[in-house]
């Protein structure tokens, strides 16, 4: 029996099948190999083991791992697989790193930083953070600020009443995420907007942020304390924007490996395909490098725009669903139609909203 076979064990072949990646049949074959062939795509494990991982079903994780380190060995050992041999893939963070190399080896991803799982294009460029002066829309974002300052000041008087808790598993236990959701998927939260007039105005006169059927506009509170854990947006299509509005001394997030700071009035505009994570840490160091200091509340206007690289007839319209069809439509034609209120995200993979 050859080592990775040793090393898969008799458990493989149920295990495959739980997860619906092999028939009975199929997994009655003779040798792991076969087995391992057997399953309809290597790329559908390697998803579903990132996928048990955002769930924090790690055990579960590591396997999948395994089983792709043993399939691509069988077939000559790659250098991604050949660490993945050692015991210490046993451990979770080694894993991790596993999958991402081995996806870089399948030509999966180009940058084991830049993992988004839904739709990506690897002939866009590619880096963490654009420059506000990069991106029109960007720029007339900042122009509004003085009047999307005051719509957000007046929904902060509301102490809070405005802002809805947002559940994610990228928020670390004890913090506090909220947020006001101005359109989302092309559709707009009519209350909202017609209580912030001018900042729905000045998202709907830039087509590019109008159009984004992949991404949401919105206010974004993140409270004193608070940390959330490194994830990756769905997709390199969009880039993200972040107005800032209410920002203590120090506030920062990492994207990649790159720090920067949020700004009063500045838009920091990055790739959210990218990790990246962002911390309150008030009066003392974080373990990571990237917290907001201070013991105030952090609120920014998140946009989603296209990447500029992005044309919406090639990359997006052909694959749209019909609902997203009629909701860009509408939205093209300025009607936009209501909003799908309070929708939930299960893991790092965020559509509707982020951080």
């Amino acid at each position: 029996m050859a080592p990775h076979e040793a090393a898969m064990g008799s458990a493989a072949p149920s295990e495959a099948i739980a997860y619906g990646l092999l028939t009975p049949g199929e997994a009655g074959v003779a040798s792991v190999d076969e087995r391992l062939a057997a399953c309809a795509s290597r790329h559908l494990l390697l998803e579903l083991g990132q996928a048990c991982s955002m769930l924090r079903r790690e055990a579960d994780a590591v396997r999948i791992f395994r089983a792709l380190s043993h399939a691509f060995a069988a077939g000559g050992a790659s250098r991604a697989a050949a660490a993945a041999e050692h015991p210490v893939l046993a451990d979770d963070a080694r894993a991790r790193l596993f999958e991402r190399e081995l996806a870089m080896e399948r030509g999966l991803w180009r940058s084991t930083l830049q993992r988004p799982l839904e739709h990506y294009a690897r002939s866009l460029t590619a880096r963490p953070f654009w420059e506000a002066s990069e991106l029109p829309e960007a720029a007339a974002l900042q122009r509004a600020f003085p009047a999307i300052l005051a719509e957000c000041n007046a929904l902060l008087a509301r102490r809070g009443g405005a802002f809805a808790p947002y559940r994610s598993r990228v928020v670390a236990a004890g913090g506090a995420w909220s947020d006001v959701q101005l359109f989302g998927g092309c559709r707009a939260d009519a209350e909202h907007c017609a209580a912030c007039p001018r900042t729905a105005a000045a998202i709907a006169a830039q087509p590019r942020l109008n159009s984004v059927v992949h991404g949401s506009h919105f206010f974004s509170r993140l409270a004193a304390g608070t940390h959330l854990e490194a994830h990756c947006g769905p997709s390199n299509y969009r880039l993200r924007c972040h107005l800032g509005l209410v920002v203590p001394a120090g506030a920062r997030i990492r994207v990649g490996e790159e720090v920067r700071e949020w700004r009063a009035g500045e838009c920091l505009v990055f790739d959210d395909s990218y990790e990246h994570e962002a911390r309150r840490a008030p009066s003392r160091p974080a373990p990571v490098p990237v917290w907001h200091s201070g013991d105030t509340d952090r609120v920014v206007l998140i946009c989603d725009l296209w990447h500029p690289e992005v044309d919406l007839e090639k990359h997006v319209r052909p694959s749209l669903a019909p609902a997203q069809r009629e909701a860009l439509a509408a939205a093209e034609a300025g009607r936009h139609l209501p909003v799908q209120r309070r929708v939930y995200s299960t893991g790092a993979s965020v559509v509707r909203r982020g951080d």
